[in-house]
């Protein structure tokens, strides 16, 4: 398929500003930090942003607030509470014993407002990655079924590198799941080299597969001197058929230090084979991904090398929608605690 044809949509997205929030913010004693998911609430004006600490500094929660922005820029970010995510049994997570989920994607559901979020599992301990329902109290309503083959198994996902994007189409109908670097029997993750295949699933309101694509991932963005991957880190959809692609490269150095590289992508469902039948997308013939599109070098940007996780449509400003992205901090103080809005045309 043609590319300029696949991607009919033209999307052109402009910096409004950026956000360095400040260190050691507390709410209602828990530390923030670790944003890797978020959506706005156009009914309330709230942002919802979920951590994905491991009840290690205070138990799993979500974050609630205010962000201010105009024309002029970002002008800041008022926090109102911090809500608890709460286990089947109601009670909260605890890094001492049971499942310590590790929350990488929170959305809004727009038929009924409650929240859907996904955890990347807890494989030492048995827990396979999930998406779940809650109340906007943080009580547990429930798990969305997610397709077998991205339990932990031999074949199936890797540690740490599994449910990592959510979105729900515009209307509600649907749930895009993505994962964040390919299944052990779908191949090897991401090198400098030669990026990886990674699967993105579009799943009706109960869970069971509507279809599934081959997404191909960048190289790694630049050689590590110790550990670097590449991965998905969110998807936000735009229509029925088109999302956004946030893909983020980490590399290490000697000392130990991240630096970030961020992408964010235009991708057409349309354009890609549904590859739910294949059970490994590295034998046979190359699967058709999806085509995508560059919309934003987040290291051309002012201010770069933010670990991009969490993406939302915002309020819009002028006539035109806004983009807005916060980055994981991963509770580090020499990485950046940052927000950045976009208008879109």
């Amino acid at each position: 398929m043609n590319l300029g044809a696949a991607l009919g949509l033209a999307l052109a997205l402009k910096l409004v500003g950026t956000l360095d929030l400040p260190r050691d913010l507390n709410v209602d004693g828990a530390p923030f930090g670790g944003i890797s998911g978020a959506d706005y609430d156009s009914r309330t004006g709230d942002w919802l942003m979920i951590s994905d600490d491991r009840s290690e500094k205070a138990p799993a929660r979500f974050f609630v607030g205010r962000l201010d922005y105009d024309a002029g820029g970002v002008k800041r970010l008022r926090l109102t509470r911090q809500v608890p995510l709460r286990r089947a049994d109601d009670a909260t997570f605890s890094a001492a014993q049971g499942e310590r989920p590790d929350a990488e994607a929170l959305r809004i559901d727009p038929r009924t407002g409650d929240l859907v979020w996904a955890t990347e599992g807890d494989a030492p301990r048995g827990f396979d990655p999930a998406v779940r329902r809650m109340g906007r109290d943080g009580t547990a309503r429930g798990t969305i079924p997610t397709p077998p083959a991205f339990r932990f198994t031999p074949t199936g996902a890797r540690p740490n590198l599994t449910f990592e994007g959510l979105s729900f189409s515009p209307d509600g109908r649907w749930l895009w799941l993505a994962m964040e670097a390919p299944l052990v029997r779908d191949g090897p993750v991401s090198t400098v080299a030669q990026g990886g295949l990674t699967r993105m699933t579009r799943l009706d309101r109960e869970g069971r597969i509507s279809a599934q694509y081959a997404y191909r991932l960048d190289p790694i963005q630049a050689a590590p001197t110790r550990r670097g991957d590449n991965g998905v880190s969110e998807i936000l959809a735009v229509d029925d058929r088109q999302l956004l692609v946030l893909e983020r490269s980490g590399v290490e150095d000697r000392q130990g230090r991240f630096t970030y590289h961020c992408r964010l992508y235009l991708v057409d469902a349309r354009s890609g084979e549904d590859v739910v039948t294949r059970a490994s997308l590295s034998e046979g013939a190359a699967p058709r991904v999806m085509a995508k599109r560059l919309l934003v070098n987040f290291d051309r940007l002012p201010g770069a090398g933010a670990n991009l996780e969490a993406m939302a449509w915002g309020r819009d400003l002028a006539g035109r929608r806004t983009l807005v992205l916060f980055s994981d901090d991963n509770f580090n103080p020499t990485e950046a605690a940052r927000v950045m809005v976009f208008s879109v045309r």
